[in-house]
């Protein structure tokens, strides 16, 4: 269909009562409308990582943006995501681009077209008073060549943009987005954290969010794609914090479909809903362990002498609990997530060294977390292995055993087996 052909999409088929009728170009499917409909929304989400507030001519602002991960390698992807305010319809033609440009202040390449907002709603269409969630997957070149890959944003048609009349901005009348370290190849990637000291050992019951026993606790940032480490929007929030006798792991996972019949102690719990922990107290690559929890509250544990080797008659001696918002293996649409508090006895890890820790000992470590869909599986991780195996032990991220006053830092950014890989002016 061509530009000039303009379908009237209401509010029955982009499903946004709030918005009635909005003009769009072409027609739609049903997928490519519902993929619209979830990225406008109501308010502006109170939790934007990284506020700018960039004016455009007043018509448009660029509330701020969200990215993970800040690094890649290249040939990776990282996932950028912004978030427009419109004030006054920018009218007829006006788009919006993304400029990639290198270390030096070169622009290398335009991803005006890359994400569901940029291919089906643009600025042309924008009426006052919506915000759009405006979601890109950026991939960086093989050849890229520069330490760096900056985002420049902003609103043009023909041989003109939008001015730029507040906010971090370029000469050339870009708004400046996110810089993301681009690594050599061979370069070190996965993070590392310090772990607090609890001041009084948590109660393992599966309601931690309301224990003052974990308001110290690290807080890890949201799990990415074990592939790609782009974002999710089924987000899986993480706390972390030891004493002399376990390591206590605290999760949250948001999930609109609950899954896992499995109700046995060491059954294959990753083919459906899971919590996976992944410790290496050596840091050899070897003698590790291997933990799943299952929102039921089963647990699957393994200790691994070498790479891939589970022998299963080890026992972690783990203490979990679990809590479920919704009804297990019920599609009825009433779930909204699960919930695992978790003590790992250091006593029952004690192949391979490393235990029991001692303030400043690295251990390397991983979490993963499989979210069974209608559709497919979805793999997260908090150090992805950008590869389809969770057993990548040289992706595991490192933690540092801590004192108290660690406690607030953020942290970066299970045998699944192999996974499928799953023009501006």
């Amino acid at each position: 269909m061509s530009r000039s052909s303009v379908s009237v999409l209401c509010s029955a088929v982009l499903a946004i009562s709030l918005f009635g009728c909005m003009e769009q170009t072409g027609y739609l499917t049903r997928n490519e409308s519902d993929q619209v409909s979830r990225l406008i929304l109501e308010k502006a989400p109170s939790k934007i990582r990284h506020r700018i507030n960039a004016n455009i001519d007043g018509k448009v602002l660029l509330l701020g943006y969200d990215v993970k991960p800040k690094k890649v390698a290249a040939g990776e992807e990282f996932e950028v995501t912004w978030y427009w305010e419109c004030k006054e319809s920018p009218g007829a033609g006006w788009q919006l681009f993304t400029h990639m440009v290198d270390a030096e202040g070169k622009s290398r390449i335009n991803r005006d077209k890359t994400g569901p907002i940029r291919r089906h709603f643009q600025p042309e269409y924008w009426r006052p008073g919506l915000i759009i969630k405006d979601r890109q997957t950026i991939k960086v070149p093989t050849k890229w060549g520069s330490p760096t890959v900056s985002l420049m944003v902003g609103l043009w048609k023909k041989n003109e943009r939008m001015k730029i009349t507040s906010g971090p901005s370029d000469k050339e009348g870009r708004i400046k987005g996110p810089t993301v370290e681009v690594l050599s190849h061979g370069e070190e990637k996965s993070v590392k954290v310090v772990i607090p000291r609890a001041l009084t050992a948590p109660n393992i019951d599966g309601k931690f969010e309301t224990e003052d026993a974990w308001k110290d606790a690290l807080v890890l940032d949201d799990f990415t794609q074990t592939l790609t480490g782009a974002g999710s929007e089924l987000t899986t929030a993480t706390r972390l914090m030891w004493d002399d006798d376990n390591l206590y792991v605290a999760m949250r996972a948001k999930d609109n479909y609950l899954q896992s019949k499995y109700t046995e102690h060491d059954d294959e719990l990753w083919h459906e809903d899971a919590f996976e922990i992944f410790l290496d107290p050596g840091g050899d690559k070897k003698h590790y362990y291997e933990i799943q929890v299952n929102p039921a509250g089963v647990v699957f544990d393994s200790y691994l002498p070498r790479y891939r080797k589970n022998t299963n008659e080890w026992s972690s001696g783990v203490v979990v609990k679990t809590g479920i918002e919704g009804t297990l293996n019920d599609s009825s649409g009433d779930d909204t997530g699960w919930t695992a508090e978790i003590a790992i006895p250091f006593a029952n890890l004690d192949k391979g060294g490393g235990t029991p820790p001692k303030r400043g000992d690295e251990w390397k470590i991983n979490f993963f977390r499989i979210n069974v869909t209608a559709d497919k599986p979805i793999y997260t991780a908090w150090s992805p292995p950008l590869r389809g195996d969770f057993h990548a032990l040289d992706r595991f991220g490192s933690v540092v055993f801590g004192p108290l006053e660690a406690a607030g830092a953020k942290g970066h950014k299970g045998d699944a087996g192999p996974q499928p890989d799953a023009g501006t002016k």
